[in-house]
C-alpha cells in the first residue's frame, strides 16, 4: 500500500503531504483545486515521463516522495535486485526530482537509479488509471496476467515455464554440438597440441615456485655453503652445554631449587643439537653443482612458457589438459552426439508443444468467461451494450516461458461498432469505467497493487454513481484503493476523505489537503449534492448516503 505521498514545488502546489490509509481513499474539491495533481504526482513517484512545466511557478527544484510497503515484497524485492537497489525490509521509498534546467534525479531507498526502473518497479506497485492515460491494465502483457490469475492457470503456466527452460537448455547443447562438428580437425588438432604440451611438460602444484626458490639458493651457492658450515661449526660446541649441564646437576644435588635451571639447560641441548643436525642433513642433500643450476633454471623457463599458453598457474593448466581430454573423446562420437543432443531438443519441444497447447485451451475458455464477466459489470456503469473480448493472439518465433500467444482486451462500446483494442475504443470516462468493470470482473487480488481511479465517475450520476460508489468499495476490500471523484455517491464509500482546496495568500496561489471526518465530511458531501449553497435538506441527504455506504461496507 502508499503510505505517505509528499508534494513541494508542483504546480500549485508549495509543501503538501498526506498520509494514507487501507481501503478506498477518495479526494474531493472544486474544479481546478489541484485534485488531479495528487495522482499525477503518484505517476511520477512511480515512473511516468516529466515535464519541467509541472514546476511550481519560480521553483527551481520539484520533489515527490512516496512511501510503499508493497503486499507483493517477494516480486518487488526481486525486481529491485535487479536494479541494483536496496529491498530495504520490504519498504520502497521513492524521491523523484524534477529541475526546470530539465535535469533531475530518480532514487529509490536513498539509491540513485533511471526513470526506466523506477517505472517497472512502479509498475509492481500501482495501476493508475486517469480520463487521458493508464498504466497497468493496458500494458499487453499485464493483459495476459490478469487472464491467467482470472483462470487459475498457475500450475499450467508454471509446466509451460519449465518446459520452455529445459527446450532452452537442450537447444544450446545441440547448438554447441553442432559447433564443435563444423569446426572438425582444426578443432581436434588444437585439443591435441594442447593435451601434448601440458603432458609432456607435466608441470607439479606449486612447481614453479618451488623452483624459483631453489634457484635463489643455488645463485648464491658458495655463500650458503660457508654459512651452513660456520653455522654447524659453531652449534657442536654443544659438548660445552652438556658439560655444564653435568655441573649444574652436582648443583641441583646441593642446592634443590637449582635443578629447574637443570631441566633448561637439558632443554636447551636438545634444541641445539636437532638444529645442528637439521642443518647438517640440509648440507648434506643439497647440490652445489653448476650443472644443477642449469637444469632448474632449463625447467623454470619451460614451465613459465607453458604457463603463458594455458596458466596462469600449474592447476589451470593441468584442468585445461582435462577439459581438452574430455573434449576429444566427445570428438570421437561427435556425431552420435549432435544425434542424441537433436533427439533430446525434439523430445522437450515436443513437452514443450503439449504443455503450451493445454495452456491455450484454458485461456480459450477463461477469455470468454472474463468477457461475461466484465460486460456483466459494464451493464450497471452506463454501459449495457458494450461488448468486451479478450482475443488471443499468436506470438510467433521461438518458444516462450508465458506460452504460445499474447492477449488483447478489445471493446465496442456501442452497438454496431467493431471491436477494437482498449486503449483505443472508448473515451477518457468510459475507459476509467472498463477497467474499474475489469478489475471487479478479474478480482485480480494475487498482486495487490495499489489501485488508482481519476475521474472515473465523469459524466456520470445517479444510479451509475451509486455503481461506481460500490464497485470501488468492493475492490477496497482486498485493495488500496485511491479515487478522484466529483461524486458525492462515490465518496460516501471511502473509508478516508480528502478533502483539496486552494487560496490566495501573499499573491501566490496554495494549496492544500485536509482530512475529513464527521460534520465536516457531511458538509462537503452536502456541498457536493447541492452545489455552492449547502442546505440542510443536502447535509440531510448527505448523512444517509453516509449511512447507506456504511451498510453496504458492512
Amino acid at each position: 500500500m502508499l503510505r505517505t505521498l509528499r508534494i513541494r514545488n508542483l504546480a500549485t502546489i508549495e509543501d503538501l503531504e498526506v498520509e494514507l490509509t487501507p481501503g478506498l481513499n477518495v479526494i474531493t474539491g472544486e474544479t481546478g483545486a489541484g485534485k488531479s495533481i495528487v495522482v499525477t504526482s503518484l505517476g511520477l513517484a512511480c515512473g511516468d515521463r516529466a515535464d519541467a512545466s509541472l514546476l511550481r511557478a519560480g521553483a527551481d527544484r520539484a520533489v515527490v516522495e512516496a512511501a510503499f510497503e508493497p503486499e507483493a515484497p517477494a516480486a518487488v524485492a526481486a525486481r529491485l535486485d535487479a536494479a541494483g537497489l536496496d529491498a530495504a525490509e520490504g519498504e520502497v521509498v521513492v524521491r523523484r526530482e524534477l529541475a526546470a534546467s530539465g535535469s533531475g534525479r530518480t532514487l529509490v531507498n536513498g539509491s540513485p537509479t533511471t526513470v526506466g526502473a523506477l517505472r517497472e518497479i512502479g509498475d509492481l506497485l500501482v495501476d493508475l488509471h486517469g480520463q487521458h492515460e493508464s498504466r497497468g491494465l493496458l500494458a499487453p502483457e499485464r493483459q495476459l496476467e490478469i487472464l491467467d490469475t482470472f483462470g487459475g492457470h498457475a500450475d499450467a503456466l508454471a509446466r509451460v515455464e519449465a518446459a520452455c527452460a529445459a527446450l532452452a537448455s537442450a537447444a544450446d547443447l545441440l547448438a554447441r554440438r553442432q559447433a564443435l562438428a563444423r569446426e572438425g580437425q582444426a578443432r581436434e588438432l588444437a585439443l591435441r597440441e594442447t593435451v601434448r604440451a601440458i603432458g609432456e611438460a607435466a608441470p607439479r602444484e606449486g612447481e614453479l615456485e618451488a623452483l624459483r626458490r631453489e634457484r635463489a639458493v643455488l645463485q648464491n651457492g658458495s655463500r650458503v655453503a660457508g654459512l651452513l658450515d660456520e653455522t654447524i661449526a659453531a652449534l657442536d660446541e654443544a659438548a660445552r652445554v652438556r658439560a655444564a649441564e653435568r655441573r649444574m646437576d652436582e648443583l641441583a644435588a646441593i642446592d634443590p631449587p637449582l635443578d629447574t635451571l637443570s631441566g633448561r639447560l637439558a632443554a636447551a641441548r636438545v634444541e641445539i643439537e636437532d638444529v645442528r643436525d637439521t642443518l647438517t642433513a640440509y648440507r648434506d642433500a643439497r647440490d652445489f653443482d653448476p650443472a644443477r643450476l642449469d637444469a632448474i633454471e632449463t625447467r623454470r623457463v619451460a614451465i613459465e612458457r607453458l604457463l603463458l599458453r594455458f596458466g596462469p598457474d600449474e592447476a589451470d593448466a593441468l584442468r585445461l589438459a582435462d577439459e581438452a581430454a574430455a573434449e576429444l573423446r566427445t570428438l570421437a562420437n561427435i556425431d552420435a552426439e549432435v544425434e542424441a543432443a537433436a533427439e533430446a531438443r525434439d523430445l522437450v519441444a515436443r513437452r514443450y508443444d503439449d504443455a503450451a497447447g493445454d495452456l491455450t485451451r484454458l485461456r480459450e475458455e477463461s477469455a470468454s468467461r472474463l468477457g461475461r464477466a466484465v460486460e456483466h459489470e459494464l451493464a450497471p456503469l452506463a454501459l449495457p451494450k458494450a461488448r468486451f473480448t479478450v482475443v488471443l493472439a499468436p506470438r510467433g518465433g521461438t518458444a516462450h516461458p508465458r506460452g504460445n500467444e499474447r492477449a488483447e482486451f478489445q471493446l465496442a462500446a456501442n452497438p454496431g461498432e467493431p471491436p477494437r483494442p482498449l486503449a483505443r475504443s472508448a473515451s477518457g470516462g468510459e475507459l476509467s469505467r472498463v477497467l474499474l468493470a475489469l478489475h471487479v470482473a478479474s478480482d485480480v487480488a494475487e498482486d495487490r497493487r495499489v489501485l488508482v481511479f481519476d475521474e472515473v465517475d465523469a459524466g456520470v450520476s445517479g444510479a451509475v454513481a451509486l455503481a461506481v460508489g460500490a464497485r470501488l468499495a468492493r475492490l477496497a476490500a482486498a485493495h488500496q484503493v485511491l479515487c478522484v471523484t466529483h461524486l458525492p455517491q462515490v465518496a460516501a464509500h471511502a473509508r478516508s476523505h480528502y478533502h483539496v482546496s486552494k487560496r490566495a495568500r501573499g499573491g501566490r496561489t496554495h494549496t492544500a489537503i485536509v482530512v475529513l471526518d464527521g460534520e465536516a465530511r457531511v458538509d462537503e458531501l452536502a456541498r457536493m449534492l447541492g452545489g455552492k449553497k449547502t442546505t440542510e435538506a443536502a447535509r440531510e441527504n448527505a448523512a444517509e448516503l453516509l449511512e447507506e455506504a456504511r451498510g453496504g461496507r458492512r
